[in-house]
């Protein structure tokens, strides 16, 4: 079942970055991910892919205003990566703006999010920092991990003030959000701001080369540059992805006698209970799964099972190519300046 992860935050705190780094972690095994960013104020397409001309019909306002949305639709909207062809991106083209399209509306957008989630294993949502954006708030309801991410200063904790109250309706989960610090850097304060936002969960640490990356159209290379506080936040998410996945599981199984008890105990005794303070925020998980690599070998939109049709070529994958266990490949070590250990 596909995973929805909605990253969420003040402006100008790295976001779309983020959701670039993190998108690469999850389809290192060759799993499919998309990213969705539906912030008409500034279209993504040409930020993602400044060397491709995407006319109009590929943005996403086409699908969220359209007068029936349903899985062909937004597979034909899907732009694939070429040189990550197992991770596929909807936004806004070039030249568009808040006037291009008529206002956004709820039951569309929750419609849209869920006729996407049937074409890929992992649904990443990049939102505006702006709440009026209707896409926003329904990207948090639907979301199975929210990460919320502010930059550690004076912004970001104001920013997080404001926008509390608007989310303290029980939809939006705000209690069990991931909080990052974004764009961290030595002279930030971060143990004041850690007690006044309530707890950062991870470090984004600011890199020049990350940096580089996003303002040269090349945000997917930017993994290579992030330093380890940031690897670990990117490994967080992704374990509590699978955290879930093995709940799930658990309670999907029915319970036998003479099985060893319930799924709590039998965590217990094997020692893959993740271990967790008394804010109840995840500390440190054991059992980590595998390693990611920080590169993924270019391909073609064939090679991950995107074949071409006239539905699109994500329909044709969702509805008949398997996954692919990914090839063995030497893990590369990480480079980056950040907030130093």
């Amino acid at each position: 079942m596909s995973k929805i992860i909605t990253v969420w935050g003040n402006p100008g705190c790295g976001k779309s970055m983020f959701c670039c780094c993190l998108a690469k972690v999850l389809t290192a095994d060759k799993d499919k991910a998309l990213i969705i960013n539906a912030d008409p104020s500034t279209p993504m397409l040409p930020v993602w892919m400044p060397e491709r001309i995407l006319e109009t019909g590929a943005s996403i306002g086409n699908v969220l205003t359209g007068l029936e949305i349903n899985t062909a639709l937004v597979a034909e909207r899907v732009t694939i990566l070429k040189e990550y062809p197992f991770i596929g991106v909807m936004g806004y083209a070039a030249g568009e703006n808040p006037f291009s399209y008529p206002e956004l509306k709820y039951e569309k957008i929750k419609l849209f999010i869920a006729e996407a989630a049937k074409l890929v294993d992992y649904i990443i949502l990049d939102c505006s920092s702006n709440m009026l954006n209707f896409f926003t708030p329904t990207a948090i309801e639907a979301a199975d991990l929210a990460v919320r991410i502010v930059t550690p200063d004076l912004r970001g904790l104001n920013y997080l003030r404001a926008h509390k109250p608007l989310l303290t309706d029980e939809k939006f989960h705000y209690g069990s959000h991931l909080t990052f610090a974004g764009l961290a850097r030595p002279f930030h304060a971060i143990d004041e701001m850690d007690h006044q936002i309530g707890g950062f969960d991870g470090l984004l640490p600011y890199a020049k080369e990350i940096e580089r990356c996003g303002t040269s159209g090349q945000m997917f290379r930017a993994l290579a540059y992030c330093n380890q506080r940031y690897v670990n936040s990117l490994k967080l998410v992704r374990d509590r992805l699978l955290q879930e996945d093995e709940r799930a599981d658990a309670e999907d199984t029915p319970y036998q006698e003479g099985n060893g008890g319930s799924y709590e105990d039998q965590l217990e005794g094997t020692g893959d209970a993740p271990r967790q303070e008394g804010n109840g925020r995840l500390h440190e998980r054991a059992g980590q799964p595998g390693e990611f690599t920080e590169e993924q070998e270019a391909g073609t939109p064939e090679d991950a099972g995107f074949q071409k049709s006239d539905k699109g070529a994500w329909y044709t994958a969702a509805t008949g190519s398997g996954r692919q266990k990914a090839p063995a490949r030497k893990e590369k070590k990480d480079h980056g300046h950040g907030i130093p250990e």
